[in-house]
């Protein structure tokens, strides 16, 4: 028996059925299986911060790393559905990504639903790129947004809202198997429905707390489905990875398709015998592999010019 099928295994006997829960309860469930992680050494330091918000106050963690490169920040946008997750479920990662990348991460604690439909935790991503921008984290290198599932949705979405809003400070975009289409009718939804941790069900029960409403009569807003804008031209280079075992393997590749058709530099990472979530689980090999790829990828996809204050010294 091979590593996955063993992780599989495993996560599809002990990880809940929260669809058969009220919304809050399956949060608490769920959060409650988070632990600290075992690499709190691998960042220089890790400081929270609560940021004033137009529609409530944001908390984000900025990791600063032990060998800091002339690469963009990165914020980061933790997944869990829109329901539940945060800064404390992907801490290990984002130390991670830091170590990996050599770069400033920033990671954001979005409001979730079901208190906070759609589109409130886009507002509070856009609440911290803007203060990252501010602070001059990024030292003049721009900002890589980035999100695994739900938090790939609001990746895309801040990418395109940032684009139309004429200033935006972003210079790339990692969608980890997002979270995209709310109709949930692709062939993967059927073909991957059961048997590969997350479900198709799981996914309709986490897009209906989100939207508050039948996905059929809000899905033609972009915000919720980024796929849907008017235009992807002119939108920030890419790396989109997918998951073969994925119920969302399917949207994740359309949409990478989509920004290519636009005219995006896109880097797809397609991984046939992976599941959702195996980006993010500690200590999982095809993960670490996949993690070592993306810190390349991410190197050479977002490399810039240096700065003016480089150029002058």
């Amino acid at each position: 028996m091979d590593e996955t099928t063993r992780m599989l295994d495993l996560l599809n006997e002990v990880f809940p059925d929260i669809t058969t829960m009220p919304p809050l309860e399956a949060r608490a469930v769920v959060d409650a299986r988070v632990r600290t992680p075992a690499n709190l050494d691998a960042v220089a330091s890790a400081e929270d911060h609560v940021l004033g918000g137009p529609g409530a106050t944001v908390r984000i963690r900025v990791y600063r790393p032990h060998e800091p490169r002339p690469v963009p920040a990165t914020v980061y946008l933790h997944g869990g559905g829109f329901l539940h997750g945060s800064i404390e479920s992907h801490d290990g990662f984002c130390r991670e990504w830091a170590r990996g990348t050599g770069s400033v991460v920033v990671s954001v604690d979005m409001r979730l639903a079901p208190e906070h439909t759609a589109p409130a935790p886009a507002d509070d991503v856009l609440t911290a790129i803007d203060t990252v921008t501010a602070w001059g984290l990024d030292e003049g290198r721009g900002i890589v947004v980035a999100g695994d599932s739900s938090g790939g949705n609001l990746a895309a979405v801040v990418a395109i809202a940032l684009r139309d809003r004429g200033d935006s400070p972003l210079v790339g975009q990692v969608l980890a198997y997002p979270f995209l289409d709310p109709t949930t009718s692709r062939a993967s939804y059927t073909t991957r429905a059961e048997g590969y941790f997350v479900t198709a069900r799981q996914l309709r029960y986490y897009w209906s707390t989100y939207l508050g409403a039948d996905p059929a009569e809000v899905a033609s807003d972009w915000r919720i489905a980024p796929a849907l804008a008017a235009t992807h031209e002119g939108l920030p280079p890419a790396i989109v990875i997918t998951a073969g075992l994925d119920p969302l393997t399917d949207e994740g590749a359309a949409y990478a398709q989509t920004l290519v058709a636009a005219g995006v530099p896109v880097v797809h990472r397609h991984y046939p015998d992976q599941f959702h979530g195996f980006l993010t689980i500690p200590g999982y090999g095809p993960g670490i592999a996949a993690s070592g790829i993306l810190w390349s990828d991410f190197a050479r996809t977002f490399r810039t010019a240096p700065t003016l204050e480089e150029v002058a010294r």
